[in-house]
This record gives C-alpha cells, structure tokens and sequence, in this order.
C-alpha cells in the first residue's frame, strides 16, 4: 500500500511539473530552440537567446560575344559573383535587437576581392531604427516590367534601354543608401512614416515619406532633400509617388518621379490575369516630351507551354525612335529543365541599325537552390553571344 501511495504520489507530481511546464511560455520557448520561436528558418546557430541565419549565393558565367555588325571583334569575359549574409535576431520585450552583416564581391575582381555592402544594427517591433551601411529605406522605383529582350546586357548595345525608371533618371538625382540613421513606425492600419538620414558619409541626405499597404492597395509617396551639409552649390531635391492597386484579376499602378529642376518622369500601367492568359502594358512619359508605350501578352497554350507576344515603341524629342516587336514560348521540358525560345525585331529611326534577333536558352533546376543555364543570342547583323551559367543559393 505504502508502494502504491508512492508511486501514485510520485505520478501526481510529474504530471503537475509537466503541466506546469507546458503552461511555461518559457520552457516551450526552450524547447522549441531559438530559432523556431522566432520563427527564422534555413541554415542557423542558436545560443540561449540569439539566433544567427546564415545565407548567400555563389553564381558563375562565361560568356562569348561576337560583334560583327559594327567590326567584327570579340568580347569574351569569365566572372565570379557571391554573397554571404549573416543576421543575428535577439527578442526582447520591446522588439527584435538585430544586427546585419553582408559580404559581396568587389566587381570586376572576378569574385577575388570584398566590401562590406551591408553592415547595420534595428531594433524596434512597430517602430524600427535602423543605424549603419544600409541600403535606402525610399523606394523610388516607377515601373519593373521588362519588354522586348532579356538579354539586356547584348541588346543594350544598340541603346535599347531596359532598366527601371526611378530617380537616378532625373537631371538633379538626390543620392540615397550609404550610411546612414532610419526610422520605420507603423502609426495606423496599413499606414507608415519613412523618416532617414542617408547617404553621411559624403554630401548626407534627408528623407520623409508616408506609406500604405493595405486592403489591396500599396503606395508611397515622399520628399529626399540633398547636401545636408551644404558641400555642393545647389541642393537637390526630389519628389516621388508610387501606387498600385489590385481589383480582383487586375492591378493598375502608376509612379512618378520628380526633381527641383522642374524635370519629371512618370508611368502608368495595368495587368490582368485570367485562367488561360494574361496582359500587362506601360507607359512612360517625362518633361522633355518623351514617352513610351510597352506591351505584352501571354497564354498557356498547354500545361507545360507559355506563349508570349509583345511590342515597345519609344519617341524621343527631335524626331528619334525605336520601336521593338517579340514573341516566344516558355516551356516545362521535363521537371528539373525548362526552357525558353523568343524572336524578334528592332527598328531604330532615323538611319538607325534595324535587325532581328533570336534567343534560345535551357535552365536546369533540379533543387536545392542550384540552376545551371545556357543561352544563345544571335541578330540578322551577325552578332551572337553564348552565355553559360551556374548558381547556388543557401
């Protein structure tokens, strides 16, 4: 009987500790790791209370590049490019303490040299700061669609420009990142103050803007003030706003960028997407009386086969223009290898060089964060490159 009471006793007490245990936020916390408690997963290193991710990328490409059509020379070219990055997240009662750190490649170094690209301590849960080497907390980007080639880098050879419109288009560009003190506060439903001091380690810029993102819709809009310090003999400023919307299968949006020259660039666009196909189409337009008017559309022609057709028109000031039309399929080879044919034609005026160029490319992507890619592009002109491609994200 004695035994009995014991043993019955002793279960007693073991089930009210493991109760008691279960009920303890911190003995689960405990239990769970770290890591898991804040909810960071890949490739970690915990101690009691920090959780330190560790992640990157390593890519490799070689390329051969003939030109004919403008004198026949060579550019062939090998290059290393890498990233490694190391954030370490303590909670406390008052927000997440982090401290960031990423290592890059010095370009052109063939992935030989290092910089410090990013070097920052935030703290903070509604409200953040953010002290160190940062990137800029002012998003000024007004349209990320790209038509016509995905070569860039060849086909930009003859000026056919395909990068992003943000401010570093403006005659008077405020200069952003660097080093710098930001603030985040979340002071409403979907609603935040962007305030920041950027760019102190040379001329310094200050920076305000409000934000929304929310019920569909996300926007920005803001004011950069440069030389705080009063280096230079006139101080930039630049203004911009950013908005786009989804309504069911469409999203409209729309930026516009300006600076206190009087200059100003501005977009407008919309996608819609249905089961079988999709459209998107841009337009861009600026002070001088450029403009530009881009579209594409695309549908599946099978369960493994995407067909696209688009076209590019830009009109430039004093009579200029180049005009681009393209089409192509993307498609599922097999699970792990996809691949991609496109075709098409640019027209530059006046007495400008008109050609048509092809591209053909395969991507091999069996997991794990590796592709491995090879790509052709050739033009009417004489002109191709081969570009072959190795990647590996951890």
């Amino acid at each position: 009987m004695k035994l009995k009471s014991l043993l019955l006793g002793s279960a007693a007490v073991l089930a009210l500790s493991t109760g008691a245990q279960a009920a303890d936020p911190i003995a689960s916390f405990v239990s769970l790791g770290v890591c898991d408690a804040y909810g960071i997963t890949g490739l970690t290193i915990e101690s009691d209370d920090t959780c330190l991710k560790i992640s990157g990328n390593v890519s490799y490409e070689y390329r051969i590049t003939h030109w004919d059509g403008l004198g026949t020379f060579y550019d062939n070219g090998a290059g290393v490019e890498w990233q490694l990055l190391f954030e370490a997240t303590t909670q406390t009662d008052a927000g997440a303490a982090k401290a960031v750190l990423r290592l890059n490649d010095v370009p052109g170094t063939h992935g030989g040299d290092v910089r410090i690209e990013r070097a920052f301590v935030s703290f903070g849960d509604t409200t953040v700061i953010t002290a160190g080497r940062i990137g800029s907390l002012f998003d000024t980007v007004i349209l990320t669609s790209i038509y016509g080639s995905r070569h860039e880098d060849f086909i930009d050879f003859w000026n056919f420009d395909n990068s992003e419109p943000d401010k570093s288009w403006l005659v008077n560009e405020v200069a952003t990142g660097g080093t710098g003190i930001q603030v985040e506060s979340l002071i409403a439903d979907g609603f935040s103050v962007l305030v920041a001091l950027e760019d102190l380690e040379d001329d310094g810029t200050a920076g305000l803007a409000i934000a929304y993102d929310a019920n569909g819709i996300e926007a920005e809009a803001g004011i950069l003030v440069g030389d705080i310090y009063n280096n230079l003999v006139a101080d930039p400023v630049n203004f911009y706003l950013r908005a786009s919307a989804d309504f069911d299968n469409f999203t409209v949006r729309g930026g516009f960028v300006a600076d206190d020259t009087g200059y100003w660039l501005a977009t407008i666009g919309a996608d819609a997407t249905f089961d079988m196909f999709s459209l998107k189409v841009d337009a861009l337009f600026d002070e001088d009386g450029d403009w530009g008017i881009f579209g594409e559309g695309s549908f599946a022609a099978t369960d493994t086969i995407d067909v696209f057709v688009g076209a590019a028109y830009n009109d430039w000031v004093g009579g200029a223009s180049d005009f681009t039309v393209y089409g192509g399929a993307e498609f599922d080879v097999t699970e792990t290898i996809s691949a991609r044919a496109q075709i098409g034609y640019i027209e530059f005026n006046p007495g400008g060089a008109n050609f048509v160029y092809g591209e053909l490319g395969a991507v091999y992507a069996p997991g794990g964060g590796f592709e491995a890619g090879l790509d052709l592009t050739a033009t009417t002109d004489g002109d191709y490159q081969l570009t072959f491609t190795t990647s590996k994200k951890f």
